[in-house]
């Protein structure tokens, strides 16, 4: 083994081949592979394999060197020094241009923390329940690295938020932060909040993201995207930090988020002003789903969706939750679903406001602006699909959530449930109703599976004699 290595840091960790013994060459490329879970549920399942690998791997071999993502720095300075190998760093990040910001805003003391232990590290992860202020800390860090920034974010509606919250956390306007997405490009080098999609086109990725000294990736658990990984791949930013309240993917590649962006460096509680008091009550319906044994999920959903006698279930929910005065986003996959949920409330006083990727831009602002408008008491019913306010959609007053459409990855409820965890005056309590269908095995193992992801967050779930039956 030699005595010591040089170690270049750039957009990825270079290691010089030459002065590697295969041995260890092979334990550094071992650091960025993990086994691919499609691979190994695909086999369960005696399915086909040939197009699925059985490890993933994350480096690149060029011509003289081997590359490793940036987050996976400590575990190989961990390997050489274990095989007492000294390191010696070439640092050839860039380390951006002076940005003169002051934070304006107050952090609660596990905000300070979290910043605090975030900027220790020039890489990492911070994880932190939806309702943490994620944003603010950043935009403390934003201020205290002084370094031009680049926001990367998978939907307008959250750049629109980051703007809006930066402009106010920094006390700056549109000379100082720029966007890059929703059909326009401002930039202006110095803080800049990009839609993902608007920088990565069809393998292409714009230049201008080697213009910055941090990154931030905001809900990074989205790395494993192969644009999104490119996107890092090409960036060689000082420091990179990664924000997400669910550090997991549903095709089980969340080793990539942390390869690419870091080890999570700090966990975050749940705030101590957010609301305390969870609970999950289940509508059950035990009517029979006549459909083929063979039928997919797909199919089972859509029976779902277009059942009337279900849909008058739906309804009853949201009008008892409205004449308690709360305050209600009910959640579904589906636009037609939404159709016929609104059509079943249409006496329904106050009148429900919808809310789907059908929208134009200029309907979902003035949805927002009309939501804004609301007396912070008056109780109001959303209807929405899930994949549009999962993430990133903010309204604190939200205390009920109606979940007409079964889901069981933890990842998504984590989410969904989220949207009521938002600290707002007065509430100290949120509920969600759960219509759960028994007539399905599938359905049923869905349940199962929600039931473990409520208790996983804090919900007491209402026993069975205390839920409706239909």
């Amino acid at each position: 083994m030699p005595t010591s290595l040089t170690v270049t840091l750039a957009n990825l960790i270079y290691f010089e081949k030459a002065q590697l013994p295969q041995a260890l060459a092979n334990r550094l490329i071992r650091l960025a592979a993990f086994q691919n879970p499609e691979f190994y549920r695909a086999q369960a399942m005696r399915m086909s394999v040939w197009d699925k690998p059985r490890v993933i791997g994350c480096a690149e071999s060029f011509p003289k060197h081997i590359g490793l993502p940036r987050g996976c720095l400590d575990a190989a300075l961990d390997l050489l020094r274990e095989n007492g190998i000294a390191a010696d760093l070439n640092d050839e990040r860039f380390p951006g241009r002076a940005l003169e910001v002051t934070f304006v805003g107050t952090l609660r003391d596990d905000q300070l923390a979290a910043a605090k232990a975030m900027q220790a590290h020039d890489a990492g992860v911070l994880c932190a329940p939806t309702a943490f202020g994620k944003t603010v800390t950043a935009a403390a860090i934003v201020a205290r690295r002084g370094v031009n920034t680049l926001v990367l974010v998978h939907r307008t509606e959250l750049l629109k938020q980051w703007q809006e919250r930066l402009q106010a956390f920094l006390g700056v306007g549109k000379s100082v932060i720029g966007t890059i997405g929703g059909g326009k490009s401002k930039p202006t080098g110095k803080i800049d909040i990009a839609v993902m999609q608007s920088v990565s086109r069809q393998g292409e990725i714009n230049p201008l993201v080697e213009d910055y000294g941090q990154i931030i990736v905001d809900e990074c658990h989205h790395v494993g995207a192969v644009s999104f990984d490119a996107i890092l791949r090409r960036t060689k930013a000082r420091y990179l930090l990664g924000l997400t309240a669910t550090p997991i993917r549903r095709d089980g590649q969340q080793p990539i988020i942390f390869m690419q962006c870091g080890p999570i460096r700090h966990r975050a509680s749940t705030p101590a002003g957010a609301p305390r008091e969870l609970e999950v009550t289940p509508y059950f319906r035990d009517a029979p789903i006549d459909l083929p044994t063979d039928a997919g999920i797909q199919e089972v959903f859509r029976h779902l969706a277009t059942n009337a006698a279900r849909t008058q279930v739906i309804a009853s929910a949201v009008r008892e939750s409205i004449a308690s005065g709360r305050k209600v986003l009910l959640l579904t996959e589906r636009t037609e679903h939404l159709d016929a949920i609104r059509l079943a409330l249409t006496d329904l006083v106050p009148s429900p406001r919808l809310l789907h990727g059908r929208m134009s831009k200029k309907q979902r602002a003035a949805f927002a602006t009309e939501l804004n408008a609301l007396a912070p008491d008056a109780p109001r019913v959303l209807l929405a699909t899930g994949k549009l306010v999962g993430e990133g959609f903010d309204h604190p007053a939200l205390d009920t959530l109606v979940l007409a459409m079964p889901v069981s990855w933890k990842g998504t409820l984590q989410q969904y449930a989220g949207r009521l965890h938002r600290e707002h005056a007065g509430k100290t309590g949120v509920r969600i109703i759960d219509v759960v269908d028994t007539g399905h095995p599938a359905l049923l193992r869905m349940w199962d599976k929600r039931q473990r992801g409520y208790r996983a967050m804090g919900y007491r779930i209402a026993d069975s004699d205390e839920s409706p039956l239909f």
